[in-house]
């Protein structure tokens, strides 16, 4: 999927430089629900996430959707080795993107490395996770991701959830329903805490990371 076998130890060619008909030449405001670049289209070149959310996805031929991994600010899209797309990205609220130009090889090698073990991942959770352990990994990743900085200098941990339970059950291979029913025994249990469907406060996240890595059981009687 990454076709990684030709990097030579990521020290051979960086992706792709810009192609002539690229929109994307300083920094950009989008719209949720903005198309950045389609799967299977020609690449684009390297982007660089400054604010927001973005989905990067790919889709089978009947419309059925895998999100591949959720990005936050910091991080590059678009990261290509071939000619075209191997995924569509697409924002999910207000972002700003800019050009990462310039791209030093130590910059590279970290981006292929965090996308690397971020698939790696993703892998584990579709193939071998309960439901639980799979929407605990997804909070405790988004909670990193987007933190908001001053619930973080009170102590406590609260993230913007950009996400739709629809678009989470693309993710973690779950059905809404699924997802709506782990973050529901979350709540009561009290794990999490919701003061609006879109921002949540992790209430122990010592218990949440047990959780995602199997440590601890989260059976059905939200027994712990």
């Amino acid at each position: 999927m990454l076709q990684l076998a030709s990097l030579a130890a990521l020290g051979c060619a960086l992706p792709a430089k810009s192609h002539p008909d690229t929109r994307v030449d300083s920094r950009e405001f989008l719209a949720p629900r903005t198309v950045i670049f389609r799967e299977g289209f020609d690449a684009v070149p390297q982007l660089r996430l400054t604010d927001g959310c973005v989905a990067l996805s790919r889709s089978l031929s009947d419309g059925r959707r895998q999100i591949i991994d959720i990005v936050g600010p910091g991080r590059l899209i678009g990261l290509v080795f071939g000619e075209h797309n191997r995924t569509t990205a697409e924002t999910l609220t207000y972002c700003q993107i800019e050009p990462a130009r310039e791209l030093g090889l130590a910059e590279f090698r970290g981006a292929v490395n965090e996308m690397v073990l971020r698939v790696e991942s993703h892998a584990i959770l579709l193939g071998r996770k309960t439901a639980p352990e799979r929407v605990a990994s997804a909070i405790l990743d988004l909670a990193d991701q987007f933190a908001r900085p001053r619930a973080k200098r009170k102590g406590t941990t609260t993230f913007n959830l950009y996400l739709t339970r629809g678009e989470m059950a693309d993710w973690l291979g779950l059905t809404v329903e699924t997802v709506s029913r782990c973050f529901q025994r979350f709540r009561r249990a009290g794990l999490v805490g919701f003061t609006d469907p879109q921002i949540v406060t992790l209430l122990q996240p010592t218990v949440l990371q047990a959780i995602a890595a199997g440590r601890r059981q989260f059976d059905n009687s939200n027994n712990l």
